[in-house]
């Protein structure tokens, strides 16, 4: 305990045993006494020569103990690490389908993303950058200590998907926010490190809600409404209309064939003929994003009781989430159930218990990538005069597609969102049963068995009718997924002299099982009947996949005078999936902090100050079952079936390597924190450097082994950033309080090496090769890769002489997928029984390529196809020797030119840069002595509010977010679900 004289800088701190001593300027002196997590004291000496106090906790800091891996929880102060913990409340007001995308913009360094794919979409959260070049360098979820499959089922979306190209849901997207108690993430690799093989890309840890000791039973309704809509639309050019050559449709058969081109004569309110075949006002169409596009709803309910008493205390919820997108036919549905039991028998035995099951069932989700089946693309891409209502039903009486332009392949939307069929179920149940036995005061045993599994139903229908594929195709995904780990740990803790001690000790065992059974056929017999037994042809590919890791690790703790503390981690691997002579890493770290303030008399205006540093090596990307090894297959003979060595299916056409291992991440981290007059300002000030050794690289080898490549623990990466969170309270007052927060991060991700003889890995392309995003050795992780028009020293373009068109540059690195900086901003207001809740967040420093855009500048749409439609296109520059070139495109002809600047990835590469309202929630507070015949403990009600509005951005046509894929290549926009704001009312009341 520290204690000052109040209006000198005499001060002193108290031993062990609470005893101190200080010399005072007058005996009627008054003393300050103060301690971390405790409500500071006066006391007017008053001529006494012992003064003793006791302090009272401060309500405010019972944050300071924070749930660690394992879920064992420790004072913050005693950590060498960066936690950062939110509390469960703040997910259940203003709510996002998926829980892991309301972390968005709240915790320095976690990079959280939503998808543009409707509800039930994956998150995509990466913590302080992306760490390997295989796998999708997301966090380890934990709930209560138990680790779960957050995976796709099927894999994620990508930008060149054909059949079945849809974001299925991760994972976390089934977990009911009003289940959760807090949410503590794990940062760093000795935040991680008992997590050992599994902790390189963080940790985040969900401890959930439980009972409690009370008369009667306790019951809580949460509910909430909210509406969202398109919130971003594109500002094309509604100068010129739909047509080509400068004329105007006037024919159906022109209405279709340039259904998608606005090429057209100036709009002026005369008649055209449209893909309809009737005739309409040729006049701009600016709604069709409104038009298309629904309001979406989702209404969510839960209802838990609570109770218990000095023996079993238990919670029990039933929560029910119906959704509909805004994508018309596609609907998402989560009911959820989740029981907590907790339970003592005597003084030595303690039980814990959790179930939760999980339905969830989708319709319809939109497509992504490419452009059949994905109901996005006539909204944008439909000629600027028409009104895409004109096409709705989308089908003639045959139920056969209508045709709205000249490419097939761009599915007319009506059509997907009423003849396409995807539906896809998913059963969930998590469990975990703990008992623990007390041998001594001070020594307990715990045995913990969980268990994770998951079935997956997914069924795609490209129907009959369809004018790119008239004769349909089929495609079903069945799987099932399943996570059993088994633990045995022993706790110690007890103090001598100063010194406080405590030890863990423990062995895990996991057991992983995919199986997977993936249907595909096209061509049904019976037109119209949906049916597997149904296809021309059909074939079937299975996956299986087990996997175990034994384990064993341990910890120590010391503290001294609960001022300095040291811990040290280690963790021993066991893995089933590599070779016997490779199978087993050591996994170790090292953490301390001191506290400075509690040591030292330090200024009146220092509150608090600790100073922490730590070190760990973790592990990550291990190797997928059986590619260690060569494999064999039947192929067909004219007689007895042959065997041969297989192409490994994982590995794409690569050689089997038997000395495979899972990546190796280093991190170091240091950090301060801070708390000064009166602990109205904060600061939380970290630097961490993650070195990643040992990844896996696919690298060529000779085509004579009979294979194209090999994958090698060659790679090298390098992520080192700071993070910064300070917390202000302006006010605080018995009426009226006002607190900020504000947490800012910087990332350098970078590349050390590939592989031998290779600089470049590419690890994505666009549609049509526009763009690639590729890792590249001394670059950024995720470096968009594209072309540019040539240019002279003087900045002129060189121009082909022989094709009229600019010089296309060598492929070159035209910046980074990923956004290096993100930062978070809180205001919160209290004022009786309202307050107000803002959150502003942002990202800064990337690019994004976008797919839509070289669309809309093919046909028309982007405001820079203005230029020469009304006396033609007049070219100036340089020939690649240095002469003066010039030509005029006539008017006639500027789609053909507009169409070639698909060639240059730089026109369509925005800053991707933006700060965003992210989140409204404004409460009133209840008087429960208004409504006492109602018993109520609490009540509120909320005005909420997501995605609000843009305050900066640098992409005219698109939200910058407007992601379809949780993988790792990130930086590419391809027509995805627009972008949307919610908003709603929410209402908890708990009796």
């Amino acid at each position: 305990m520290t204690i000052v004289e109040k209006g000198s800088t005499k001060g002193t701190v108290t031993d062990s045993q609470g005893k101190y001593s200080i010399s005072l300027s007058s005996s009627q002196a008054t003393l300050i006494f103060s301690y971390i997590g405790f409500v500071a004291q006066e006391v007017a000496v008053n001529g006494r020569s012992i003064v003793d106090v006791s302090l009272k906790e401060d309500a405010t800091q019972l944050g300071e103990v924070v749930v660690t891996a394992l879920g064992i929880t420790k004072d913050k102060k005693a950590l060498g690490y960066s936690v950062t913990e939110v509390k469960g409340s703040e997910f259940t007001q203003a709510r996002e389908n998926n829980v892991a995308n309301a972390l968005s913009g709240k915790i320095a360094g976690v990079n959280a993303t939503g998808l543009s794919t409707g509800p039930g979409g994956s998150s995509r959260i990466i913590i302080r950058g992306n760490g390997s070049l295989t796998g999708d360098n997301q966090p380890l979820y934990v709930i209560n200590g138990m680790p779960i499959d957050n995976t796709v089922p099927g894999g994620s979306a990508t930008t060149n998907g054909g059949q079945g190209n849809v974001d299925r849901g991760d994972g976390i997207a089934g977990i009911n926010p009003d289940d959760i108690e807090s949410i503590s993430v794990l940062k760093g690799g000795t935040a991680a490190a008992l997590y050992g093989s599994r902790a390189a890309n963080g940790v985040i840890l969900i401890t959930t809600k439980k009972g409690k000791a009370q008369r009667g039973i306790g019951v809580e309704y949460n509910s909430t409404f909210t509406m969202e809509n398109a919130a971003v639309f594109p500002d094309w050019q509604y100068e010129y209309g739909q047509g080509d050559g400068a004329a105007k449709p006037t024919t159906q058969a022109q209405g279709i064939a340039w259904g998608r081109r606005s090429w057209g004569a100036k709009i002026d309110g005369s008649d055209f003929v449209a893909a309809d075949g009737q005739t309409h006002p040729y006049s701009a169409q600016k709604d069709n994003i409104k038009n298309f596009y629904q309001t979406g709803k989702t209404f969510t309910n839960t209802l838990a009781f609570t109770g218990g008493n000095e023996k079993v205390n238990y919670r029990f919820s039933l929560s029910d989430l119906d959704a509909k997108g805004i994508l018309p036919t596609n609907t998402y549905k989560r009911k959820t159930g989740n029981l907590n039991i907790n339970g003592s028998f005597g003084d030595k035995i303690s039980l814990e218990a959790v179930a939760q099951y999980t339905l969830e069932n989708g319709h319809n989700k939109t497509g992504a990538g490419d452009a059949l089946g994905n109901p996005n693309w006539t909204p944008y891409m439909i000629g600027n005069t028409s009104d895409i209502r004109w096409l709705n039903p989308g089908y003639d009486a045959s139920g056969n597609e209508i045709a709205w332009n000249d490419a097939d392949i761009a599915s007319n939307s009506y059509f997907v969102v009423n003849k396409y069929q995807q539906d896809d179920s998913k059963n969930r149940f998590i469990g975990q049963l703990g008992l623990t036995y007390k041998i001594l005061k001070n020594l307990s045993v715990k045995g913990t068995v969980s268990r994770d599994f998951y079935n997956y139903n997914y069924r795609y229908i490209l129907p009959t009718g369809t004018r790119y594929i008239p004769n349909g195709q089929y495609n079903q995904l069945k799987t099932d997924v399943s996570e059993t780990n088994s633990m045995l740990t022993a706790n110690y803790n007890t103090t001598f002299g100063h010194f406080g001690f405590s030890a863990l000790a423990g062995m895990n065992q996991r057991n992983f099982s995919y199986n997977q059974l993936n249907l595909t056929g096209a061509t049904f017999t019976i037109p119209f009947f949906y049916s597997s037994t149904n296809l021309a042809t059909s074939s079937t590919t299975p996956l299986n996949q087990h996997t175990r890791t034994n384990s064993v690790f341990g910890s120590i703790d010391l503290d001294y005078k609960g001022v300095a503390f040291l811990t040290a981690t280690g963790r021993q691997d066991w893995f089933s999936t590599l070779s016997p002579q490779n199978n087993t890493i050591f996994y170790p770290s090292v953490g301390g902090s001191f506290v400075l303030s509690q040591a030292f008399q330090l200024p009146r205006l220092f509150d608090y100050a600790k100073v922490r540093a730590s070190w760990a090596q973790v592990g990550g990307a291990t190797p997928d079952p059986y590619v260690i090894n060569l494999t064999y297959s039947m192929i067909p003979s004219s007689g007895q079936p042959l065997q041969n060595v297989t192409t490994n299916v994982t590995t794409s056409s690569g050689l089997a390597n038997a000395a495979l291992k899972p990546l190796t991440s280093t991190t170091f981290e240091a950090g301060i924190d801070l708390q000064f007059f009166n602990k109205k300002l904060g600061l939380d000030l970290t630097y961490y450097n993650r070195a990643t050794t040992n990844d896996i690289v696919q690298t060529s080898t000779s085509p004579t082994s009979g294979y194209n490549s090999v994958y090698l623990n060659v790679g090298k990466l390098n992520n080192r950033g700071i993070e910064a969170l300070v917390t202000v309270t302006p006010i605080r007052t018995a009426n009226f309080g006002w607190n900020m927060s504000y947490n800012v991060a910087y990332n350098q991700s970078k590349v050390v090496k590939l592989a031998d003889g290779i600089n470049s890995m590419q690890m994505a392309t666009s549609v049509g090769n526009w763009a690639y995003i590729n890792s590249i050795e001394g670059s950024s992780y995720g470096t968009i890769v594209g072309t540019t028009r040539v240019r002279d020293a003087k900045g002129n373009i060189v121009y082909d002489p022989a094709s009229g068109f600019a010089q296309k540059s060598a492929l070159q690195e035209l910046g980074k997928g990923v956004p290096p900086l993100t930062m978070g901003f809180t205001n919160e207001f209290k004022y009786k029984n309202f307050s107000l809740n803002i959150l502003l967040d942002g990202k800064f420093g990337n690019k994004v390529f976008s797919v839509m855009e070289v669309y809309a500048n093919r046909m028309g749409k982007l405001k820079r196809t203005l230029d020469g439609r009304e006396n033609g296109l007049t070219l100036t520059g340089v020939t690649p020797t240095g002469d003066t070139y010039t030509r005029t495109v006539a008017k006639e002809n500027l789609r053909v030119y507009y169409d070639n600047d698909k060639n240059y990835t730089e026109l369509f590469l925005h800053d991707g840069s933006f700060v965003k309202l992210r989140q409204v929630i404004f409460s009133y507070n209840i008087p429960t002595s208004a409504l006492k015949f109602a018993k109520l403990q609490s009540a509120s009600i909320s005005f909420v509010a997501r995605n609000l509005l843009t305050l900066y951005k640098q992409t005219d046509n698109f939200d910058p977010e407007q992601s379809f894929t949780n993988s790792s290549n990130q930086g590419f926009e391809s027509l995805g679900l627009p972008r949307t704001r919610s908003y709603g009312a929410n209402l908890i009341v708990k009796f």
